[in-house]
């Protein structure tokens, strides 16, 4: 095979130049960390670095959907909890409104019936980052707007909000309940299901201590006090089964989600020690490259004329 001068020259500027783009991007490796810089690196590596990429950003997101929705139910909680304790009260006063008691004595239970009405509707509209906890997905209205009288007592709440749920996703395939509405089927303060109406009750019991009315209190308003109770009860074990969930889906979610970043690691992180070592070999060869290079380049056809 014949080989010309001109050949000779080009054919090491093109190998020089190869050796110059192999000791730059050993280079970038080892400054980046990364042994994969663009997809023709390795593109199966980057294919499967992208799928793991992709599985930790749904892994995180389902971290932050657990958190929002673990920030709602804590509220959602001791919202409840409060109303609870409201109830428990207007309980021990419809126990002790009996015909025994004067009027003066049953007025002033109404006055204290009164306030805790007042904290009921405070309560019912609770507001976590700028929503409404109890309005269902009308998470921007207000839960309740109460009508008063002319002595600025409440008469009556006209509801907000609806009884709609947003499902949202913890796990693959699996959903839980991001708000709690007041009323309906399952409502926290009104329940169709078994009788619970918190704030009418409270209105009821109150009307009946000011018009001296016991015997409907122990008729009726007992009764009412024991099924929002009942009502409240079984939304404490809801909103606790649905805390037990968050808990768990949150403790596998962060196991998958350690054990994906090293595979990550493995596939595009660069091993320093081999990456030191391949430098030292391009850098050597690209020396010598040049010296030999230098050397023939030198070298025309006048040398060899005696």
């Amino acid at each position: 095979m014949r080989v010309t001068a001109a050949s000779f020259g080009n054919d090491f500027r093109t190998q020089i130049a190869k050796l110059a783009e192999r000791q730059m991007r050993v280079q970038r490796q080892i400054a980046t960390g990364q042994r994969i810089d663009s997809p023709s690196d390795d593109p199966q590596a980057m294919r499967r670095v992208l799928d793991l990429r992709a599985d930790l950003r749904v892994l995180n997101q389902y971290r932050d959907n657990i958190g929002k929705i673990r920030e709602n139910s804590t509220v959602a909680y001791s919202s409840l909890n409060a109303m609870k304790k409201l109830n428990d009260r207007a309980g021990e006063i419809a126990t002790m409104a009996d015909d025994s008691k004067p009027a003066e004595a049953l007025g002033a239970y109404a006055m204290e019936i009164n306030q805790l009405l007042e904290e009921a509707v405070r309560l019912g509209n609770t507001k976590h980052r700028g929503v409404y906890i109890f309005s269902g997905t009308k998470s921007t209205t207000p839960t309740y707007n109460a009508t008063r009288d002319a002595n600025g007592d409440i008469t009556g709440v006209t509801w907000g909000g609806n009884s709609k749920t947003t499902q949202v996703d913890i796990a693959s395939d699996s959903t839980v309940d991001s708000n709690y509405p007041a009323e309906g089927p399952q409502g926290i303060l009104k329940n169709s299901t078994n009788g619970a109406d918190f704030i009418a009750h409270l209105i009821t019991l109150r009307d009946n201590l000011n018009s001296g009315d016991t015997a409907n209190i122990k008729s009726n308003g007992i009764a009412n006090v024991k099924a929002d109770e009942t009502n409240f009860i079984n939304h404490f074990s809801n909103i606790g089964a649905i805390q037990s969930r968050l808990d768990t889906s949150e403790a596998i979610t962060r196991h998958q989600a350690s054990s994906i970043d090293p595979l990550i690691s493995n596939e595009a992180d660069v091993d320093m020690a081999d990456a030191f070592v391949r430098l030292n070999e391009i850098q050597n060869a690209y020396t010598a490259a040049l010296q030999s290079g230098g050397t023939l380049l030198q070298t025309s056809l006048l040398d060899y004329i005696r």
